[in-house]
């Protein structure tokens, strides 16, 4: 079937924008990752409707299609030779009206101002106060999905409950798809999935099947989608919980000689509950000064070394007051305490700041030399921080690699990023053996090589490695039910 036969057909079905010239296709083409994909339409969908549509005519056709939000994914989770649908609230615009009422979601990516809902629940993002909140997964309470045969499926009333795993019987309506996934989750199953999930607080590896049941056996279908990468079907309409907006926030900031040192202390840092701990190694600080940024206000640590952010948050001042100096007199042994602030306006220039980290992290090519993205989402438990921050360094000296971290460091997710030359004859090669380290790393101290920006077209081939062939052929069977004709972002998640 000729493309613009088809470009013609999508223009009678859609009332949104569709577009196929080749300047929008090359907009289209890109996201944050280093990847360059042309898509073959780009429909800018009006309703649900438009969504239902598209989807029924592409699955009579066996045409791809892939959800985008903002284009800020950093692995190419967006990108596809396919149809590109562009729906979605925008973070920064729900937060607005969300404050308006005193209320907040809490998960807060550095992409917040541009990043969409949709994006977020296909990354399960977290952001910079997932420590003291959780991820996108642990606030949504249910969806309204479109799959790819156009067919709308709501699951935005109260949680089911688990079936009786004695005699297998469903005990509540549901549609096809859910009661096959409902079947896959076995007794033997499950504490399977209990032994082999990374032990860690944030997780967007593969498919989320051990946040399906929860610990009151309440089956949970819709958490299904966090984390699916648009690859199940497409979210038209999210439930969130939300919560108040805390009275009271301190924010330290402590500089420490060297990363290992600053990692040695996160330990010793949780012990008081922040609401976020966050890090900046010398690498990102001495860039992010030097361009400066939009408040004009620098993070200047005296050691030049590395620095911590720590939040403290809620609604009892005496409370905080008292975690704020006791964390302060603990640190002061093993660090520089370069500032402690509750006044909003200087807390606000801090964590724009470290918001800003990533921008500048991406400015950081020069020629063929560039930031690689492939390892930089690894996440530990914080215990095994220190010593898989030295297995990092040690291998980057092997490797003779300049590199750069920050990141989320009470979760343990480093991101970190080697400075390679992709013009070189060994780059792809290079690469591959950094990530079969790093990677096997990781997997030996139950980590994730996902903690929150997604698998995409970088990590999906290293997914079954992870979690084992059992586990991965349970993705596949999910992939299957959900969309089988492969056409929902197809590569992303499953390679088939």
């Amino acid at each position: 079937m000729h493309q613009e036969k088809i470009d013609d057909d999508l223009r009678s079905i859609a009332k949104g924008n569709v577009l196929s010239d080749e300047w929008s296709r090359k907009i289209y083409s890109v996201d944050a990752s280093e990847f360059t994909i042309l898509p073959s339409t780009i429909i800018q969908v009006k309703d649900k409707e438009d969504i239902s549509n598209i989807c029924e005519y592409a699955y009579s056709k066996n045409l791809t299609l892939t959800g985008r939000g903002a284009g800020t994914g950093l692995l190419g989770q967006s990108l596809t030779t396919g149809i590109a649908l562009q729906p979605g609230i925008v973070k920064a615009v729900l937060d607005k009206e969300l404050k308006k009422k005193n209320k907040f979601l809490p998960p807060d990516p550095a992409s917040s101002n541009f990043c969409t809902i949709g994006g977020m629940i296909a990354n399960n993002s977290s952001g910079i106060h997932s420590l003291g909140y959780g991820n996108t997964i642990d606030f949504l309470d249910g969806v309204e999905i479109i799959y790819s045969n156009g067919i709308t499926e709501s699951l935005i009333q109260n949680s089911h409950e688990m079936y009786n795993s004695a005699n297998c019987e469903i005990q509540f309506n549901m549609t096809s798809k859910i009661t096959q996934l409902l079947k896959l989750l076995s007794p033997d199953i499950l504490n399977y999935i209990s032994l082999k999930f990374p032990k860690v607080t944030k997780n967007s590896c593969g498919y989320r099947i051990d946040a399906l049941i929860d610990t009151n056996k309440r089956f949970l279908p819709h958490k299904i989608f966090a984390s699916s990468e648009g690859t199940l079907g497409i979210t038209t309409l999210a439930k969130f919980r939300i919560l108040d907006i805390p009275l009271y926030r301190y924010v330290m900031v402590v500089g420490f000689e060297n990363i290992l040192k600053a990692v040695k202390s996160v330990p010793r840092i949780l012990s008081f509950f922040p609401s976020s701990l966050e890090l900046l190694d010398s690498s990102v600080l001495y860039f992010n000064n030097r361009i400066g940024n939009k408040s004009n206000f620098k993070l200047n640590n005296n050691n030049g070394g590395t620095i911590l952010i720590i939040e403290f948050a809620g609604d009892s001042l005496v409370k905080l007051e008292i975690q704020v100096q006791l964390c302060r007199e603990k640190l002061s042994a093993y660090g520089e305490i370069l500032e402690v602030t509750s006044d909003n306006i200087s807390t606000e220039r801090i964590w724009s700041a470290r918001k800003s980290a990533l921008n500048n992290v991406m400015k950081l090519t020069v020629g063929s030399r560039k930031p690689i993205s492939l390892i930089e989402d690894t996440i530990v438990d914080p215990r095994y921080l220190y010593e898989y921050t030295q297995f990092l360094l040690k291998t980057y000296q092997k490797y003779k690699l300049d590199y750069i971290f920050y990141g989320h460091a009470g979760n343990g997710n480093l991101h970190t990023r080697p400075v390679i030359d992709t013009a070189s004859n060994v780059y792809l090669d290079l690469i591959s053996s950094l990530a079969v380290e790093v990677f096997s790393k990781v997997y030996k101290l139950s980590g994730s090589i996902t903690a929150e920006h997604g698998d995409g077209i970088s990590r999906t081939k290293y997914i079954s490695n992870m979690y084992g062939k059992t586990i991965f052929e349970i993705f596949k069977k999910i992939k299957f039910i959900f969309d089988p004709t492969n056409i929902m972002n197809p590569g992303k998640k499953i390679i088939q």
